[in-house]
């Protein structure tokens, strides 16, 4: 969970010209990982053996099925998902994601047993069940903005495991009427229903854009920072769908619509918040520049990048302004995003409550060119 800053009143500026931010990178929420290796890994973040973010803790699950997600909890009853609820709630998760090997008919029963535990609940729309289903099934959060465009593709495809998810959008997506009543009617339920959408937006800019000897602009910004091995990664135009070498145009037209459809939702009044899916220290920022790319203001993306990402997690008493009595996570940035969102790449300085981190230094430790 990326950002806890104030964007509309605490803007702080030193006589430098550097613009303090409170926290691009101080604290982020896993949403899928190994409990094992999460639990090390914080306990060494906080002992100081390590450096690392704060972390928020999700419950991740899935049905079993020969498309499984990466996870050791499996849920395919009432049974064991009560069982996976009770673990996570009692070891500090704060939310659950499920995945799309959940059978949907759970998915109700997930909700009401994890709310019962005061978690939330997010994830994939799980295969043969529309977004609306899910939605109306109980989901606190969307993950993806493809499964909302997957809503309006239902006699298309139902069986999202397999990357039909991500190639029927490609397909059709750049046809999608964003004024329709269909979609404005769900983005109306979105908003009634205080539904949050993470919509990592730039996971698509690889898949729909990349192909053999061709890459989209967002990786201009990194290409001659990351080491020699990464760059013919790059280069190679690497994470391409299978067909957007024969269709360019088409996929390049729906990668813009599910741009617009993230403009739409917020000047629509539903919330969003800035994840990535990806590489967060080094693909965040282009999350940030498609949103503006989208329409929003960069002082509104930014506050819902900071102080945004902190009220959904209930974190904004504490974190997401440059006031007194508030934890001091800061990152200081040499630039004024305010204006041109790719300034957020030029951070000096990290600043995590009492630690102080050299970002350049933090950035050659691992080969990247600050």
């Amino acid at each position: 969970m990326p950002g806890l800053w104030d964007m509309h009143a605490h803007i702080s500026r030193g006589p430098d010209g550097v613009i303090a931010i409170a926290a691009g990178v101080t604290t982020v929420r896993d949403l899928a990982n190994d409990e094992k290796a999460l639990t090390g890994l914080i306990t060494d973040i906080e002992a100081g053996r390590d450096i690392g973010p704060r972390v928020i803790k999700a419950g991740f699950m899935d049905g079993r099925s020969p498309y499984s997600g990466p996870t050791k909890v499996f849920v395919d009853d009432e049974a064991e998902a009560r069982t996976a609820i009770d673990h996570y709630a009692a070891h500090g998760f704060e939310q659950i994601k499920v995945y799309s090997s959940i059978k949907p008919e759970l998915v109700p029963v997930i909700a009401s047993l994890a709310h019962a535990k005061g978690l939330r609940v997010s994830g994939h729309v799980p295969a043969f069940m529309t977004a609306r289903q899910f939605v109306e099934a109980g989901a606190d959060e969307i993950q993806h903005i493809n499964f909302l465009a997957l809503n309006f593709l239902f006699d298309k495809v139902q069986d999202t495991r397999t990357p039909a998810r991500f190639i029927a959008v490609g397909e059709n997506a750049a046809t999608l009427e964003l004024g329709s009543p269909a979609v404005r009617d769900f983005i109306a339920l979105l908003r009634d229903r205080k539904v949050v959408v993470d919509p990592t937006v730039s996971i698509f800019d690889d898949m729909f854009h990349n192909q053999p000897g061709h890459w989209h602009e967002g990786v201009s910004a990194l290409l001659n920072r990351v080491p020699p091995t990464w760059q013919r990664w790059m280069r190679s135009g690497s994470g391409g769908l299978p067909d957007v070498p024969k269709r360019p145009e088409l996929y390049r037209d729906s990668f813009l619509r599910l741009v617009e459809f993230v403009g739409l939702l917020h000047r629509s009044g539903v919330r969003i918040v800035a994840g990535t899916d990806n590489v967060s220290g080094l693909v965040l920022p282009r999350e940030l520049e498609l949103y503006v790319a989208a329409g929003i203001p960069p002082k509104e993306v930014l506050r819902i990048a900071t102080l945004g990402n902190a009220e959904v997690m209930k974190r904004d008493k504490e974190f997401g302004r440059v006031l007194p009595g508030y934890t001091a996570d800061l990152i200081l940035i040499e630039g004024d995003p305010t204006l041109l969102m790719s300034d957020v790449r030029k951070v000096r300085h990290v600043i995590r409550g009492d630690r102080l981190y050299e970002s350049a230094a933090v950035f050659r430790s691992v080969g990247i060119v600050p």
